[in-house]
């Protein structure tokens, strides 16, 4: 299930948002809040999460966009800023596919270091591990018609009571018409992005 950290091993490398954003960061003592943004292993179909990166970095949120094997870099600049004291704020995880997993391994390494995540967005995620105990709150949107392999919903791992919302998007009552959405093109949703958007706000608004 970790396929990308043996096709990309390195912990260098990964952070894109240099290159995708349009927009820098802010400064780390005046951001609002974390946001880490894992994509699927083929990078350039999480493009939406470049456009969603800009967005975030504009309204004071500190933003990474990071390849799914990024996580290593993740967990260990938030394990350096917890030493240095800085780790202050909301932390967000936001993955895609692949990403997601990653963004749900890393959150369980950070439980190990003492470190909560506030929320993780999980988008169309294929075989999630269970969400850990450090975890607030966790959203995962995901297709269920006309694919290859399969959705599950996320699901609370010992010691979990961490609020969980499984949308599917193929449902009658889905917040978002799937209408020429799939697995690839997901991120690229205004609607998508405007969710996810949302849900940042909303959690950093309850810090």
């Amino acid at each position: 299930m970790r396929l990308s950290r043996l096709l990309w091993p390195f912990p260098f490398g990964v952070r894109l948002g240099w290159l995708t954003a349009g927009a820098p960061n802010p400064e780390p003592g005046a951001a609002v809040g974390s946001v880490f943004l894992l994509r699927g292993n083929g990078i350039v179909f999480s493009r939406g999460f470049g456009a969603l990166g800009g967005a975030l970095r504009r309204l004071g949120f500190w933003t990474e966009d990071l390849r799914c094997a990024g996580d290593r870099w993740l967990c260990r600049h938030l394990r350096a800023e917890q030493k240095e004291g800085r780790l202050r704020g909301p932390i967000v995880f936001v993955g895609h596919s692949c990403g997601g997993r990653y963004a749900l391994y890393a959150a369980d390494e950070l439980r190990q270091a003492g470190i909560a995540v506030d929320a993780i967005v999980c988008l169309d995620v294929a075989l999630p591990p269970l969400v850990p105990a450090n975890v607030k709150s966790a959203v995962n949107l995901y297709l269920t018609r006309f694919r290859l392999y399969p959705a599950r919903p996320l699901l609370p791992g010992p010691g979990s009571s961490a609020q969980i919302t499984n949308i599917d998007l193929d449902a009658a009552d889905s917040p978002i018409a799937p209408n020429g959405l799939h697995h690839l093109n997901l991120t690229d949703s205004h609607a998508v992005q405007s969710f996810v958007l949302a849900k940042i706000q909303e959690t950093m608004a309850q810090w």
